[in-house]
């Protein structure tokens, strides 16, 4: 019509655009548009007058169809631009939580803490929203189904951030919907219309959100300095993230399809029609199809279940189900732009790849690492590159090459002299649990075996700040807490220190022996080890060892002083919620409660400090080290 009837300017613009659009269509203009308007092309039919349903003619719309299409065509760019605007809201939100996590962290690695106490309103909120679980006072305990574990819990600030991120998207996908005069040529009918709105904004939202997927699910995310958030954090939020995507593109899908199956030839016709003519003859769409499949396959094997009890045969599906999918559904939105997206999320992928590349290489790629097995965990001896250090409460994966190469486990790192290091981790199933079967059944023997050290890893408590620290360990968090414990003895602070390690068996003493021994002749660090499922040597116990042998005798095994400054209690444990709060009532100033353990240990500690939040002379605040890498 605009070819027909417009000024001289604004038809060669028609033209251009009208010829693109049957090149396109595979159907190329004949001639030149000069050749058209010297040919009088009067072979259409006024829509105005025809009345059958299929028009036999080209037809030139009526004035009013031409303006319903300009409206519809200017709704549909008025939907994608806000669209567009509401990701960036949703990526600002992110920003928000970001700088207000921000400005905690420098509270507490810059503000001195002696002598402060928080203002009662920050307390209340601490206590009852940025401590606690969400609910049922466990966090780290998994919720369990006929004692198989299927689900966590998040900290309670933690899912009010998800439910507001879900209210937001929800809020995005149908608010502002502008309704045009129908009939149009664009959408056919508002039903339509409103399906495609919702459709393109369902998927404008889940290509803002990606880089962002990404970044929150890596190793090396810039983030976690600046934060304060530990990878579970991020990981976290990585998973609902996805969980938020896979129900848009679901919702994009679903009304797309709605669209075609009621406009054209397609209207009531049968679904095989349908979906050969609009999904297997249409390489964009059967794509976006397959996207969506994989996605719903990626979320369904990345639930608690498969991570945890499967981890191995989680990592290399997720792997190569992200890698697919991220692969399509780069072609099927290829040919309508966004791709700045993609190249986004490619890049920190990338990055993060290269600098777990550069952290094995910084820590020297031709490390041998010594195995030796005390109890339940493995320890591997390394001594890696000059310059290569890391704080206390950091951790590093490693990789065995002897074992899956590929795959890399997380071990807590104990310094010892020399520049030595030892990375300890529990033995479970997988490569944990090869590596300690593999020494145990050499009687004990230590091996060697050749590794990469990707690490040191995540952020080191600022707890020399203050006054009061209570250092609670159970089983194999020895490892982590002692880490505190050595250097915060090295530093020689006036503080009070008090630790408190629950462990099963006497044999386990033995992890960190040159540890507590090197903590106990300080005097400075209160000790207080407790062995919960033995007997004491002058009892009746079920290990042979501890009741043949006295109390000094135990002492020197364990190369401890002839005077230990501490007392091991047997067949018993601490009432941790007690001690947590006669700890924070009894302070003088600012206490730092930090755990590392098993998660009930952890849930415990977690809710009687919330509990005690204000109940003594200065701030309280707790710091867990938990790391949970499925």
């Amino acid at each position: 019509m605009c070819v027909d009837l417009c000024k001289e300017s604004q038809q060669a613009t028609a033209w251009k655009s009208f010829s693109q659009s049957c090149q396109k269509a595979g159907e190329p203009l004949n001639g030149t548009y000069e050749l058209f308007l010297r040919s009088g092309y009067t072979n259409y039919a006024d829509q105005a007058n025809v009345t059958q349903t299929v028009a036999t003619k080209a037809v030139k719309p009526t004035r009013q169809l031409t303006l319903n299409n300009l409206a519809a065509r200017g709704e549909k760019n008025h939907n994608i631009l806000w669209a567009e605007y509401y990701g960036n809201i949703i990526n600002a939100y992110w920003a928000f939580l970001l700088v207000i996590s921000f400005g905690r962290l420098v509270t507490l690695k810059m503000y001195p803490r002696q002598g402060v106490k928080a203002y009662s309103w920050l307390n209340t909120f601490r206590k009852y929203i940025t401590l606690p679980a969400a609910f049922g006072g466990k966090h780290i305990t998994s919720i369990k189904w006929r004692n198989v574990g299927i689900a966590s819990v998040p900290i309670r600030w933690q899912l009010v951030a998800v439910f507001m991120l879900f209210t937001l998207d929800i809020i995005f996908l149908f608010v502002d919907m502008w309704v045009t005069v129908t009939p149009n040529a664009v959408y056919y009918t508002n039903d339509i219309m409103t399906a495609r709105n919702i459709g393109d904004r369902a998927a404008i939202l889940t290509l803002s959100q990606l880089p962002v997927l990404f970044l929150f699910g890596g190793r090396n995310n810039v983030l976690m300095f600046y934060t304060g958030w530990s990878f579970d954090t991020f990981n976290f939020f990585h998973k609902w993230l996805g969980r938020i995507i896979l129900m848009n593109m679901s919702i994009h899908g679903w009304t797309f399809t709605h669209v075609y199956r009621n406009i054209g030839n397609y209207t009531g016709a049968s679904a095989y029609n349908y979906w050969k003519a609009n999904v297997l003859d249409i390489r964009e769409n059967y794509l976006g199809i397959v996207a969506l499949v994989m996605l719903g396959m990626i979320i369904i094997t990345s639930v608690y279940l498969v991570r945890h009890h499967w981890y191995e045969f989680f990592l290399l599906l997720h792997i190569s189900l992200v890698a697919a999918f991220f692969g399509i559904a780069w072609h099927h939105v290829r040919p309508n732009g966004y791709m700045e997206y993609f190249y986004t999320a490619l890049a920190i992928w990338c990055f993060d790849r290269l600098i777990r590349i550069c952290r094995i290489i910084a820590a020297n790629p031709l490390n041998k690492a010594q195995l030796s097995v005390k109890g339940e965990a493995t320890y591997l001896t390394i001594k890696p590159a000059h310059g290569w250090k890391a704080k206390p409460g950091q951790y590093a994966f490693i990789y065995v090459l002897r074992h899956n190469f590929w795959e890399s486990h997380p071990f807590s790192i104990v310094e010892t002299c020399n520049g030595h290091y030892v990375f300890v981790a529990k033995a479970h199933s997988g490569l944990t649990g090869k590596l300690h079967k593999s020494v145990s059944d050499e009687n004990g023997k230590s091996g060697s075996v050749r590794v990469w050290i990707e690490g040191p890893y995540g952020d080191s408590f600022p707890i020399a700040r203050y006054e009061t620290v209570l250092l609670i360990a159970g089983g194999i968090g020895i490892t982590a807490i002692m880490s505190y414990a050595l250097d915060l003895k090295r530093r020689e602070t006036n503080q009070h220190v008090i630790l408190y390690w629950m462990v099963r068996d006497g044999e386990s003493l033995g992890w960190v022996q040159e540890q507590l021994q090197e903590v106990s002749q300080s005097g400075q660090i209160e000790l207080n080890v407790f062995v919960t499922g033995e007997s004491g040597p002058d009892k009746a116990s079920n290990s042979e060892m501890l009741s043949t042998q006295s109390a000094s005798e135990l002492s020197e095994k364990l190369h401890y002083s002839d005077e230990p400054r501490y007392e091991i209690k047997y067949n018993q444990r601490p009432d941790l919620s007690s001690v947590i709060a006669s700890t924070v009532k009894c302070a003088e100033g600012s206490v730092a409660v930090v755990t590392c353990g098993p998660g009930n240990l952890m849930d415990a500690c977690r809710t009687a400090t919330a509990e005690n939040v204000g109940a003594g002379k200065g701030r309280v605040d707790y710091f867990e080290d938990a790391f949970s890498w499925a």
